[in-house]
């Protein structure tokens, strides 16, 4: 009964904070953001905000999915879902309830680049959360029967992605753009990669990956500098100072291939690539303003429009670019009945053209420059888990510490000429597509 009325004591506690969070929303500036180091020399970034009483704390280990050994790919996903299963002479299910007592939200997960972890808790019980964190961070129990429940439930997940659409899509197209690379693997594994996994593995793979000078750090929150330095210690200076990564290499995706995969399916989805641009290239916002004009923009962009709005031939349809930290692209893609699929991707691809060759009106620029401005706080600095996020990203990606500033201008900079140069540049590739249906809406062929 304790345990019970501390639980509804701790939630009823958590809600009330939460409901003064939609009164109040931080946004993150220049200005406020401090780039700090802890005594033991561990860099992070913080915002302060004591609007309420939470601090969010953002955090990722450079690598993941990117360096799982041959053969075992899935390992890091693994690794991530085993984080809090249990740490520093603790049992799954003890670390569990003192989580749930202290009011803490916790989390890791592994992308193909970085194995990721967050943490959110009312700032009287910082302390003891970020004691927590560095327990489960240097000594996570690994314990054999949690490992073959979790490597189980991949396995599950796996096998049902062998009947979906979607996944096999995605599978497809990743695998051919990028062969031979880790980005052309499943971060996910199969069942043959996860169900070779062992302890051993997860164990190696956590010392390959968790290191002070490989993590970066972003907090958020009712907590001073000066405290923030010291916890941040407290969680992260037990790990190693550096780990040997594998090196990965910067890849180009292969383009100018034409794949169909038979599905007993009612519908056909597709899925197209072409050449993106990382965030770090000095074109990248008149191709992001370019990719919202062109598919990016939802019901206001000219796929839409085209292809749904005036035609209704697809359930939806878009694009979007991609950024990887050893590459990048553009994709696009839509579901529709089988029948009006050819009819469909003529559409997308005459748009493709019509955009390299013409790029956009003026008017289509200042429509696109004018709502991105304006979603961009919405979208990314609403609450302080999205600018956690955001610190993290910012230095991921190496950043500048103005950028949310100078993000603005370099928007505001971007003439229609970028724009149509840009276009040219990535759109007039022969792209990649990939379909999946019960027949073919084009001729298979190899890429260029």
């Amino acid at each position: 009964m304790i345990a019970g009325n501390l639980r509804y004591e701790t939630a009823l506690r958590i809600l009330l904070v939460f409901l003064a969070l939609l009164a109040a929303v931080t946004t993150a500036r220049a200005a406020d953001i401090r780039a700090m180091t802890s005594p033991e020399g561990i860099r992070f970034w913080l915002v302060e905000d004591y609007t309420v009483p939470i601090v969010t704390l953002s955090f990722e280990f450079e690598g993941g999915a990117n360096q799982d050994p041959s053969g075992k790919a899935g390992l890091s996903a693994v690794l991530a879902a085993m984080m809090d299963e249990g740490a520093d002479g603790m049992s799954a299910a003890e670390l569990k309830a003192e989580l749930e007592a202290r009011g803490i939200e916790m989390g890791f997960s592994a992308g193909r680049d970085a194995l990721s972890g967050g943490m959110r808790v009312l700032a009287g019980e910082v302390e003891g959360a970020l004691a927590l964190l560095g327990g489960i961070l240097t000594g996570p129990a690994f314990e054999e029967q949690a490992l073959e429940r979790i490597r189980a439930g991949f396995i599950q997940r796996a096998v049902r992605g062998r009947t979906s659409p979607g996944a096999i899509l995605a599978d497809t197209m990743r695998e051919r753009i990028f062969p031979g690379h880790p980005y052309g693997l499943s971060s996910q594994g199969d069942e043959r990669t996860l169900a070779r996994i062992t302890r051993s593995d997860v164990v190696e793979q956590h010392a390959r990956l968790l290191a002070r000078g490989n993590v970066t750090i972003g907090i958020v929150g009712a907590i001073t500098p000066q405290d923030a330095a010291r916890l941040v210690d407290t969680a992260f200076a037990g790990l190693p100072e550096t780990v040997p990564l594998a090196t990965v290499e910067d890849v180009e995706p292969v383009f100018g291939f034409r794949k169909h995969v038979v599905f007993d399916t009612p519908q056909t989805t597709v899925s197209i690539a072409l050449p993106g641009l990382k965030r770090a290239d000095p074109d990248f916002f008149a191709a992001y303003l370019m990719n919202h004009i062109l598919g990016g923009g939802g019901f206001s962009s000219r796929l839409y429009d085209e292809i749904r709005e005036k035609r209704g031939l697809v359930y939806s349809v878009g694009s979007d670019l991609t950024t990887l930290g050893h590459s990048a692209y553009l994709s696009a893609g839509f579901s529709t009945k089988s029948d009006q699929a050819g009819q469909a991707l003529d559409l997308l691809l005459a748009e493709i053209r019509r955009m390299a060759e013409e790029g956009p009106s003026a008017e289509e620029l200042e429509a696109a420059r004018k709502f991105v401005l304006g979603a961009y706080a919405i979208n990314n600095l609403d609450t302080s888990a999205k600018i956690a996020d955001g610190l993290v990203r910012l230095q991921a990606e190496d950043l500048p510490i103005d950028y949310v500033d100078q993000r603005r201008q370099y928007i505001n900079a971007v003439t229609l000429e970028d724009v149509k140069e840009v276009a040219a540049r990535l759109l007039s590739v022969e792209p990649a597509i990939v379909t999946i249906g019960p027949e073919p809406v084009m001729q298979d062929t190899a890429a260029n």
